[in-house]
């Protein structure tokens, strides 16, 4: 499991869910949460908060000089590829911070991802878990 610190920006709620917009400096992500009281005590703007994602639920394309900025798209660095048959582990610096993708190795072979390389990750919305940060 990838965690990513973060701040919370705005929230807006309505019905049991909640759309929860997360900074990380400039860069910002969102995440749909189903609200319970467990929630409710820190999904508020101003908190800080852990986003957590799976290794499988990343998406990887390859970086091209400009990046339009939209929510959960960033740009990480490769560290270290071990390829598989099937799946491949891409080891990736976000802003300081280790993320792990697995992504298909026939995907990986198509990019032409390299270590040193510029990559774009991207998160799913539904995917992005939060949880409390201790401070």
């Amino acid at each position: 499991m990838n965690t990513l610190p973060g701040k919370i920006y705005k929230v807006e709620s309505t019905k049991g869910i909640s759309l929860v917009d997360i900074c990380i400096d400039d860069d910002q992500f969102s995440s749909l949460i189903i609200n319970s009281e467990a929630t409710d005590s820190y999904i508020l703007a101003g908190n800080p908060v852990n986003m957590l994602f799976k290794e499988t639920e990343i998406s990887l394309k390859c970086y091209r000089d400009k990046l339009v900025k939209r929510q959960n798209k960033v740009i990480v660095e490769v560290i270290d590829i071990t390829n598989g048959q099937i799946l491949s582990e891409v080891k990736l610096n976000y802003k300081g911070f280790p993320v792990t993708a697995i992504v298909l190795t026939r995907l990986l072979n198509e990019l032409g991802l390299e270590v040193g390389k510029k990559a774009v990750m991207i998160l799913r919305t539904q995917e992005i878990l939060l949880s409390r940060m201790k401070v």
